[in-house]
């Protein structure tokens, strides 16, 4: 049996031993890493010290530009100073 089928035989009896919700949980995990490798995006395990590795989640690389989707999330009007509502909120305890 080479490494990939004892790999499969292996997550098979895993996925055996698991609850329907987390059946789906796992569904969902496989479905987001067919959708990056359909993108194009590597990901890997990060091998630990140890004997026995950590699980790690999977790790997608993405451009900086991606950071630019978050602004804006927050519609006009809640601007203000923190620090300041904070130190008000204490000052007037």
């Amino acid at each position: 049996m080479n490494a990939e089928a004892h790999t499969q035989t292996k997550i098979t009896s895993l996925l055996n031993e698991l609850s329907p919700e987390n059946l789906q949980l796992v569904e969902q995990f496989v479905c987001f890493l067919r959708e990056q490798a359909r993108r194009g995006r590597t990901i890997g395990l990060v091998k630990g010290k140890g004997k026995r590795q950590p699980y790690l989640y999977p790790t997608v690389a993405v451009p900086a530009s991606s950071l630019d989707n978050w602004l804006n999330l927050v519609p006009q009007g809640y601007d203000g100073d923190a620090l300041a509502d904070t130190e008000a909120l204490y000052d007037g305890a």
